[in-house]
């Protein structure tokens, strides 16, 4: 195989195929492979190349350049983060999953490109929490110290944008619970009161609740073990636990059972009162006592959907 091939075998992949063969060889011949992603994560970012091909093969591209930690791809990666439509189209689900373990692995050492993604309020919402998780991540490792995080999301804290409701907003909180700082619960609890913070994702209570269990942890690092926050290791053990991957998947797309399914499901669940019930749920039953079906599960815990995401991420927020 060559690096053309295999980037033909990336972007050819049929719908919930995982091209293993062409991924697999790009881990083995990274020295071949490697330049040649990077140079086409740049190109698309730059909108000097923006073919269908290219954008169906970035997807895979991504994620290898996360597993090999290719810190070269960094400054690309970070333009191509502030095209919100771009982002959608290459990554889709994937930004509230795994974008931010990818930027935890690439991240060059340099903060400024990372900033621009946090403080750009023409990206997309998602992209900029994942940004913002990545940063307290490095933070925590040692990049930037806690007097000038502190001082940054501070900062931010009075200037940022949008003033409503905004993931972004999420990934400030989480980046105070997951330090530590303590100091800057009240202004945490301002913006959360404030109703900048989601609502259907993060109160006052789930704030305090992370705080407080990465103040008892002597290593500072439960948040992150928390909310699954750690580099990202293996594209293709990653991806195959996904259901749209899976064969199952394949099928009923196949069969057009996946949008049949949605749309019955869309015209049951609007005649539903019940806000905690997310929208997707497949187990409704009408005509019985209600009972919230996801009582027990954690913010952080994956979603019991099968999406892979984390609970908050997928139908918590729906």
């Amino acid at each position: 195989m060559t690096v053309d091939e295999a980037i033909r075998g990336l972007a050819e992949a049929p719908a919930g195929v995982l091209p293993v063969d062409a991924m697999t060889w790009a881990l083995g011949h990274w020295e071949e492979a490697g330049p040649r992603f990077i140079e086409l994560v740049e190109r698309y970012a730059d909108g000097d190349d923006r073919s269908e091909d290219i954008e169906s093969a970035l997807f895979f591209i991504i994620h290898l350049l996360g597993e090999r930690m290719e810190t070269r791809a960094f400054p690309g990666l970070c333009r191509l983060a502030r095209d919100r439509e771009a982002m959608d189209r290459i990554l889709g689900d994937a930004i509230t999953e795994t974008l931010d373990r990818i930027l935890i692995c690439t991240f060059d050492g340099d903060l400024v490109p990372l900033k621009v993604v946090i403080e750009d309020p023409a990206a997309g919402e998602f992209v900029r929490e994942a940004a913002f998780e990545a940063l307290a991540y490095h933070c925590r490792m040692g990049a930037i110290s806690d007097e000038e995080m502190k001082a940054y999301l501070l900062h931010l804290a009075e200037h940022m944008q949008p003033r409503d409701d905004n993931a972004v907003w999420m990934g400030w909180t989480t980046a105070v619970s997951s330090l530590g700082y303590e100091d800057l619960a009240p202004t945490a609890e301002r913006l959360i009161n404030d109703f900048l913070v989601p609502v259907a994702i993060m109160d006052v209570d789930d704030f305090r609740e992370d705080l407080r269990r990465t103040l008892d942890d002597p290593d500072r690092m439960a948040g992150f073990v928390a909310g699954r926050l750690m580099p990202f290791m293996d594209t293709v053990g990653t991806l195959s636990t996904w259901y749209g991957f899976s064969e199952e998947y394949r099928v009923r797309r196949a069969r057009g059972e996946l949008d049949e399914e949605f749309d019955d499901l869309d015209e049951g669940l609007d005649d539903l009162d019940d806000p905690l019930v997310p929208r997707g749920w497949p187990s409704i039953t009408f005509g019985e006592p209600a009972v919230n079906p996801v009582r027990d599960v954690g913010r952080n815990d994956p979603c019991p959907c099968g999406s892979g995401k984390k609970y908050k991420k997928c139908c918590l927020g729906k």
